[in-house]
């Protein structure tokens, strides 16, 4: 037997072992992962797995909520007892005016479309996925506008003897704590599969009515204010 013949000889059984090793069995091609998915023969996965609405981070734990409840609160009330102390330029007040009617548009903006999205699918006209991929997209505006609100707001300035003042106060600590319930609501209708029941829907259809009053409340009392 020539030396070249007895090296092939010998691969050969080398290389199919090798294989068996790397594939996880003989014979077969070799597996390629997507994402989670394993898929055979090196194909891409297409098709999402069970429960997916949108690749929505994870459903927050009730500690998680009342941590983040009692930080908002928090902040509200640092705005309040730091307004009466501060004291600003005409060109400042200004600017401050202008950053909050911009944070008012991108907040209460980005609120209207995802609550656009959530009436369309209740008239079926959208799929949930739509919707809740519309509510992740518009998370991070909505607590911008908000937070804006509040910071520009403290500059402004607000007459804390007013109780027209107070209600619209009230009015945006209502909004940021029902943001993080209705947060936490449409992580739940993540895992839901198929469509969700009306048990599963109603908090959400609460929540979104208690922050449209929320916000048109706090809009309508500023807009009055102004113009006295």
């Amino acid at each position: 037997m020539r030396t070249t013949d007895l090296h092939t000889a010998v691969r050969s059984p080398m290389r199919a072992a090798h294989r068996a090793t790397t594939t996880g069995y003989a014979g077969s091609a070799p597996r390629r992962r997507t994402g989670t998915t394993v898929v055979p023969g090196g194909g891409a996965a297409t098709t999402p797995t069970a429960g997916w609405r949108g690749g929505h981070r994870r459903a927050a734990g009730r500690t998680a909520l009342v941590g983040a409840t009692a930080l908002v609160t928090l902040g509200w009330l640092v705005a309040i007892l730091a307004a009466p102390h501060l004291t600003i330029s005409a060109g400042w007040r200004m600017v401050a005016l202008f950053c909050h009617l911009t944070c008012l548009v991108v907040g209460f903006g980005a609120v209207l479309t995802v609550d656009w999205f959530s009436l369309r699918w209740m008239v079926r006209r959208e799929q949930l996925g739509a919707v809740l991929n519309a509510a992740r997209g518009a998370h991070l505006l909505i607590w911008l506008g908000l937070v804006g609100l509040v910071v520009s707001g403290t500059a402004l300035g607000p007459d804390m003897s007013s109780a027209m003042v107070w209600v619209k106060l009230l009015a945006v600590l209502v909004v940021g704590v029902n943001g993080l319930f209705l947060g936490r609501v449409r992580d739940r209708l993540v895992a839901v599969q198929g469509r969700p029941p009306w048990s599963a829907l109603l908090p959400g259809v609460a929540a979104a009515v208690t922050s449209q009053l929320g916000w048109w409340t706090a809009t309508l009392i500023g807009f009055l204010s102004a113009n006295r």
